[in-house]
């Protein structure tokens, strides 16, 4: 098909969870898949006894599995977990990625969240997006990149006001994400079990729309129109 979708997290497994049904799609499809976490997720409560940087190396080396195995690519900021803001500098570095990636597509959180990291990932996001595209501006360089739509993502900790706008079958995609996703450390091991809810929230959106799973995306109140010429 010939997209870059790139899915942005605040953490490692952030993407990876929430619109990683719809990047096994597409990379299913023939597209290149980029995760870009904005921190490693190391201050997770429950390490089993690891590290923060020894769960900050592990998560990283998660995150690569994922991608390589959607056959896409995986970057991960530099950014200590808890400490995230956004800021010109990091949304510059997000756009210079994306640039450089040569993107058309763009997934992140949505705006509202109880997580101070997810509500300034989607902050960063959604600039890096803008100076990613935006011709004027330049980067090192690099050409502006032809970013055709940005969706947010659904996530359980920023269900503020997220109303489901864009429903993807991901029938197909669902095993292949279902492998992957069980890299990460806290697919197998959180209290919070995070493959059993993204999985049953799969199959309650599959029921709406006559699937046996799907994924749903967002955008702003003031972009949720359909332009039809007759009925």
């Amino acid at each position: 098909m010939g997209n870059v979708v790139m899915a942005i997290g605040a953490h490692i497994i952030d993407a990876e969870l929430t619109s990683g049904m719809l990047l096994a799609k597409h990379a299913m499809a023939g597209d290149k898949i980029v995760t870009v976490a904005l921190t490693a997720g190391e201050r997770l409560s429950n390490r089993g006894g690891m590290s923060c940087e020894e769960f900050r190396e592990m998560n990283i080396a998660s995150a690569a599995a994922f991608a390589k195995a959607l056959g896409g690519e995986n970057f991960v900021f530099d950014v200590p977990d808890g400490e995230l803001f956004a800021s010109k500098e990091i949304e510059l570095k997000l756009a210079r990625l994306m640039r450089e990636q040569k993107v058309t597509h763009v997934l992140y959180h949505w705006r509202n969240s109880r997580h101070k990291d997810h509500e300034q990932a989607s902050v960063i996001s959604r600039y890096a997006a803008y100076y990613a595209a935006l011709k004027a501006m330049d980067i090192d360089g690099l050409q502006p990149a032809t970013i055709k739509r940005k969706l947010y993502a659904e996530n359980f900790e920023d269900a503020i006001g997220y109303e489901p706008f864009y429903f993807f079958d991901v029938t197909k995609a669902f095993p292949v994400w279902k492998e992957a996703i069980m890299n990460f450390y806290a697919a197998r091991n959180s209290s919070v079990r995070y493959v059993r809810y993204y999985e049953a929230l799969a199959m309650e959106h599959g029921n709406l729309i006559g699937t046996d799973y799907a994924t749903t995306f967002t955008v702003d109140e003031c972009r949720r129109r359909v332009v039809q010429e007759y009925l």
